[in-house]
């Protein structure tokens, strides 16, 4: 069941007193992550791996392989250090803090805190390093941790940032003065700058004594869902428990909620191949015009603290490697099996501390909505919020929904350019400005080009369904049991469908496989308690709640068509490269006027990552990305997806009369 949150607004004392100046130039004299014998500056850790053994015999290695000078290689590593080390000036802290403050009372946001878990966690705090590990859902995820330790007196935290920023004039160096470290994005070709990184992060996260945060997803998740983890940030950060160097690390999964995405419209135009604009701070000034408007709410879920020693108990057994020095020790095989387990573990408590929104409640009735092509009044949607509220909370989700006529009338006003209420009080969704897309963009397009009318159909509709993304983790199993079962198969069937369908969508749908019988069986379970099927003891049969299996049915119906769609289209292909597949697929859609989620690049590949695990495609290793199908898997998945596939006659177009017309033209 559900975990009751005691959420706090952490901006209201900041609304009500005048100065927020006199606020953020307050005396100050924060927690630390350890109580270190002395207190390292920016520039000591710099000097810490400049002169460290590991790269002075990395260095060693590189000259004699490549034939470089040792002096120029060296040369090189204070290069890099100087590009990716943070940095931290308390008056510049203060500045942005005004700053954040005055931006977001612009934006008209509460920012709620799960308060008792903030002070779980100060209590824990003197000992070792602690690791923030936030979703990544906007690129204001960065400014609310930060303000957050702020509030609750917790050193800033040096926080991992990827090198878009760093070439963004005043924004990078500001960035860098408030505790970020850059770096890039990939590492390979690179094998100096790596091993820099590795052991920049190692003697930040063992002598720092702030914390550190990084996103374990990697990057901002476009679909507002969990993305399977990177393990390369944690790997680094772990090395120095593996190493001995510190006795324990702090983990604190966290979870960040929007009532509004700042960047929605961008996410929905990326899902549909129109590439994301380069950040630059010309870009962000114009920018904040934008962000004159209601917003909603935030939630900040800290799950508890999680010790590393403690989850990994006596795992971690002593190897050759704990014989050598600590900066010349590499982690292990073995090491590195338990980052992954440890950074699955993480993405799952970030999903069991997600805070469900009035956003989330509105879209699943929306959507539901649009489905039976059915508008419906104010108090219908009250009505059906209520009873969504029910059910999500039988699912395990936290719901902090105390007031939802206010709630839905407060969510009106945040996204009064997606929702309307019409002249007969009936909720609407907004069609998209018609869109004449410029040569210019078409050339950058990564998909199909899209008909205009199509897009000002779809921006909308996949801009609900990121608010309806972050609650699938709880609707997909159930949804995958009742869609298996209602075929009338027995248990071992069911078992055995539900296990194939779950690995083809674990990208779209990330789950913990060490976690799979149980959240199966209690999938079943909610199934047979809430009559949506019937166990005769011998094989399943449909139960007699049909709302709550219509629900289900349209919940997992995007995924399953992109999946059979994928099927359908590399099938007739044999062999195709990805960005044809892509085209050909969201082309495929468009002409059959799916459901406008399943227009999703994302999605797609998406599920052509999940053929290729499930062994239906092969996939060469060429700089296009080439597939070639397995004929006989690929077969299997098409009839199965085929059998369990729901059907819905929805009309996706301007006649659909829950989609309110905006018959105004735009350029793009």
């Amino acid at each position: 069941m559900s975990e009751e949150v005691n959420f706090v607004d952490i901006l209201e004392p900041r609304r009500t007193e005048s100065d927020t100046f006199r606020y953020m130039t307050r005396r100050w004299d924060p927690v630390k992550t350890m109580a270190l014998d002395k207190i390292y500056s920016p520039e000591d850790l710099k000097d810490f791996v400049a002169k460290s053994v590991y790269l002075d015999n990395f260095i060693d290695a590189e000259s004699t392989r490549t034939g470089i000078s040792k002096t120029e290689l060296h040369k090189e590593v204070l290069n890099y250090l100087e590009e990716m080390g943070l940095d931290k000036k308390l008056h510049v802290i203060r500045w942005m803090g005004v700053f954040f403050l005055k931006i977001s009372f612009m934006m008209k946001i509460k920012l709620f805190v799960n308060e008792p878990k903030v002070l779980q966690l100060k209590l824990t705090m003197g000992r070792n390093p602690v690791l923030f590990l936030p979703t990544h859902r906007s690129y204001a995820d960065f400014c609310l941790m930060t303000y957050l330790c702020c509030h609750y007196d917790i050193d800033f935290p040096a926080v991992a940032a990827g090198m878009d920023f760093y070439s963004m004039a005043i924004v990078g160096r500001r960035m860098r003065e408030t505790g970020a470290f850059y770096i890039r994005r990939t590492l390979v070709g690179s094998p100096l700058y790596a091993a820099t990184l590795r052991e920049y992060v190692r003697i930040v996260v063992a002598k720092y004594s702030s914390p550190i945060e990084f996103f374990l997803e990697g990057t901002r998740s476009r679909s507002n869902k969990s993305l399977p983890p990177k393990y390369g940030m944690l790997s680094m950060s772990l090395m120095p428990y593996f190493a001995r160097e510190v006795s324990d690390i702090t983990i604190v999964p966290v979870n960040i909620s929007y009532d509004r995405l700042m960047e929605q419209g961008l996410f929905a135009y990326e899902h549909l191949g129109v590439p994301k604009p380069k950040e630059s701070t010309g870009g962000l000034l114009k920018s904040l015009r934008s962000l004159n408007d209601h917003f909603g709410n935030i939630y900040i879920n800290l799950g508890s603290p999680l010790s590393l020693r403690g989850y990994l108990q006596d795992k971690t057994r002593a190897t050759e490697e704990i014989m050598k020095p600590n900066d010349l020790q590499q982690i292990t095989p073995e090491q590195f099996r338990q980052v992954q387990d440890v950074a699955e573990h993480v993405i799952s408590l970030q999903q069991q501390n997600t805070a469900v929104t009035i956003t989330n409640l509105v879209a699943i009735v929306l959507m539901q909505s649009l489905v039976r092509d059915e508008p419906l009044s104010l108090d219908g949607v009250v009505d059906e919020v209520v009873w969504v509220v029910g059910l999500l909370g039988k699912l395990g989700a936290s719901v902090f929904e105390n007031d939802v006529r206010g709630s839905v009338d407060r969510i009106l006003v945040v996204h009064n350019k997606l929702l309307r209420v019409d002249s007969k009080r009936k909720l609407r969704l907004l069609s998209e400005t018609l869109m004449n897309v410029s040569s210019e963009v078409k050339k950058k397009m990564k998909g199909h080009t899209l008909e205009a009318d199509t897009m000002a159909l779809a921006i909308p509709v996949i801009q609900l369904q990121l608010y309806v993304n972050p609650v699938m983790h709880y609707l997909f199993p159930p949804a995958l049991v009742y869609l298996i079962a209602s075929r009338g198969v027995d248990r071992d069937m069911l078992v055995t469908d539900y296990n194939r369908l779950r690995r083809l969508f674990r990208n779209e749908y990330f789950y913990v496989e060490k976690n799979e019988k149980k959240i199966l069986k209690e999938a079943i379970e909610y199934c047979t308690a809430n009559d949506i099927l019937i166990f005769n003891g011998d094989k399943y049969s449909c139960g007699s709640d049909e709302k709550l299996q219509r629900l289900l049915k349209w919940s997992a119906w995007p995924a399953l068509t992109v999946a059979i769609k994928c099927a359908e289209i590399m099938t007739e292909q044999t062999t195709c490269t990805h960005k044809v597949a892509l085209k050909l697929i969201q082309q495929r859609v468009e002409s059959q006027r799916c459901h406008p989620y399943c227009l999703s690049l994302e999605a797609a590949a998406g599920c052509l990552r999940g053929l290729l695990a499930v062994g239906a495609l092969h996939k060469q290793k060429d700089a296009d990305e080439t597939y070639t199908v397995v004929p006989d898997k690929m077969n299997e998945y098409h009839v199965l997806l085929s059998l369990v596939t729901p059907r819905f006659n929805v009309d996706w177009s301007r006649n659909n009369t829950v989609i309110l017309d905006q018959r105004t033209s735009s350029r793009l």
